[in-house]
């Protein structure tokens, strides 16, 4: 046990935020494409702060009203008929739905198969618990061999301490897309195996090359899938934190336990004015909207950018394989995304993404309206222009 000054294992294993060490690096004027936001303002929301309701203790599973409006779109948008209020609990975030989740699971010496690249936040949130992250090359191989079977990507990393699958789809950071066949390989290859299915739904809503399916509607993916959404990308709404973990109802009644011990509740505030984007005419209008915007920034940053990369399925990243502009006395991308920062453009590096993508950088074609992203492309394009090796 760590006395004063230690600290518990678990804090040790976190890792510095990248976020945080980019914040303030970017000059007045530059180009912050490392962070995945939007320019879009959200739809219309209603927020009554005269309400008196509103400063008191809410229902720590989530506002009445809230719940039953994700319970009606889960159930027409997901496909998901046996979501009912008992099988939701609202949350601060998504990342919050999938600290939840790994806190209900996961023991101290599990492991947990997390396709990579890989949202940088999931491995805190795994190693909080004691568990430990295996990372397995993923997304990146399904784009080079479309019709592979995924499950073969996982087999050669499964143990016998493997307890949980990580899955995100469309994928942050790259944007592959898990299709339907992929997805029943997976929830067979999770039911054979024992496991259950962490499914981080973020982006559900900017699927380009498919349409987007929850892994929960398969029959042999339901009672073992616990799926983390969040208002920030469907609504553009991430200053707001607000999310939802998704389950089986005799799972939840446990989970609601965990969410009840760390927020207590989500702030009703926020959850009444989510409610009013559920509605079918303003939610479903504003995505149409949004996707359009999106997918003709997708195609402006793919032109403008000089490096190899896959045009992404979906999300709203470039996943870029800098190899050839880092120089052979460099150690990492690092220097390159410094010299980038003082060229007035932001990019977030690959390491945090996981341990093989050192060479590669993200960056965000939705964070900056399209006059801007072009500056910042070209920005980039300058760069690694200077870089190119003379011949």
């Amino acid at each position: 046990m760590p006395r004063v000054p230690g600290f518990s294992a678990s804090a040790n294993a976190l890792r510095e935020s990248i976020f945080s060490r980019l914040q303030g690096r970017l000059a007045p004027g530059g180009v912050p494409l490392h962070l995945g936001d939007t320019w879009l303002r959200p739809p219309a929301l209603t927020l009554r702060v005269d309400d008196p309701a509103v400063y008191r203790y809410g229902a720590p599973v989530g506002n009445t009203a809230l719940m039953a409006a994700l319970s009606e779109k889960l159930r027409r948008e997901n496909q998901l008929a046996w979501a009912e209020p008992a099988a939701l609990q609202i949350t601060n975030g998504g990342t919050a739905a999938l600290a939840v989740a790994a806190r209900l699971v996961l023991e101290p010496g599990d492991e947990v198969l997390v396709p990579s690249p890989h949202w940088p936040l999931i491995r805190g949130i795994i190693t909080n618990t004691g568990a430990r992250v295996v990372e397995v090359p993923f997304s990146q191989p399904l784009y080079a061999e479309p019709d592979r079977d995924p499950a073969e990507l996982l087999l050669p990393y499964l143990t016998q301490r493997t307890a949980a699958l990580y899955l995100t789809t469309p994928n942050n950071p790259d944007g592959k897309v898990l299709t339907r066949e992929q997805q029943i390989r997976l929830a067979d290859f999770a039911a054979a195996h024992d496991l259950w299915i962490f499914a981080d739904e973020a982006y559900e809503h900017f699927g380009w090359s498919a349409p987007h399916h929850s892994i929960a509607s398969l029959p042999a993916a339901a009672e073992r899938t616990l799926t983390a959404f969040s208002f920030s990308k469907s609504y553009a709404m991430a200053g707001l934190r607000l999310g939802y973990l998704v389950g089986p109802p005799s799972v939840m009644t446990a989970a609601r336990r965990i969410a009840n011990h760390t927020v207590y509740n989500v702030p009703d505030l926020l959850q009444r004015a989510a409610t009013t984007v559920l509605a079918p005419q303003i939610g479903p209008a504003w995505q149409a909207g949004a996707r359009t915007v999106y997918k003709e920034a997708r195609t402006l940053a793919s032109s403008l950018l000089t490096v190899p990369h896959h045009v992404p399925d979906g999300a709203t990243y470039l996943f870029a394989d800098m190899s050839a502009a880092i120089l052979p006395s460099e150690p990492s991308v690092w220097p390159l995304v410094e010299e980038l920062l003082d060229a007035g453009v932001s990019v977030s590096p690959g390491e945090q993404f996981g341990a093989a993508w050192s060479c590669h950088v993200r960056l965000c074609f939705t964070a900056v309206p399209p006059v801007r992203l072009a500056e910042g492309m070209r920005r980039l394009a300058a760069v690694l222009e200077k870089r190119r090796p003379k011949t």
